[in-house]
């Protein structure tokens, strides 16, 4: 009789312990999913409030004569655009037999783009026109497609015609 009730609740005691260990590995989990959520609604609403259009496009020539494209870039989303962000925006030149990936460079070198702030506040407000350099080493022909991409995966798209 009084082994049997040992018994119990040493079983008793054992699923006291099992269903502990259960809820905490749960909540656990509850917690890595609440965070994800959280990150996933907080990048769906950054991408939702992200809008940009390219408004011109044209040819430009450098004091050393080398040729680069010159991107006007509007920003029409419902937020700003930081600095950080427009270094991380992959910017590709396209024509019917190739297409090109420039990466950021501050300096002015072929291969690459850079952007000048029309207001120097390192922020590109809602509103305000990018002036994007593209400083491209191979010879493309027209037409020229100009795909920008924000980290984000927001994009604009223009055909240059010449």
């Amino acid at each position: 009789m009084v082994s049997e009730s040992i018994n119990t609740m040493i079983i008793v005691i054992a699923g006291i312990i099992l269903a502990s260990m259960i809820s905490v590995a749960l909540f656990t989990q509850f917690g890595v999913l609440d965070s994800s959520m959280r990150i996933m609604v907080r990048n769906a609403q950054e991408k939702i409030q992200t809008s940009i259009s390219i408004s011109l496009v044209s040819f430009n020539t450098s004091e050393t004569g080398a040729v680069y494209i010159v991107i006007y870039v509007k920003n029409t989303g419902a937020r700003s655009i930081s600095s950080q962000e427009l270094s991380s925006t992959d910017v590709y030149l396209q024509d019917s037999s190739r297409t090109l990936f420039l990466v950021y460079n501050s300096v002015n070198s072929l291969g690459n783009w850079n952007y000048i702030d029309t207001d120097q506040d390192n922020i590109w407000s809602v509103g305000e026109t990018l002036i994007v350099r593209a400083y491209n080493n191979t010879a493309l022909s027209l037409p020229i497609k100009i795909i920008i991409v924000l980290p984000n995966g927001v994009s604009a798209e223009y055909i240059f015609n010449g």
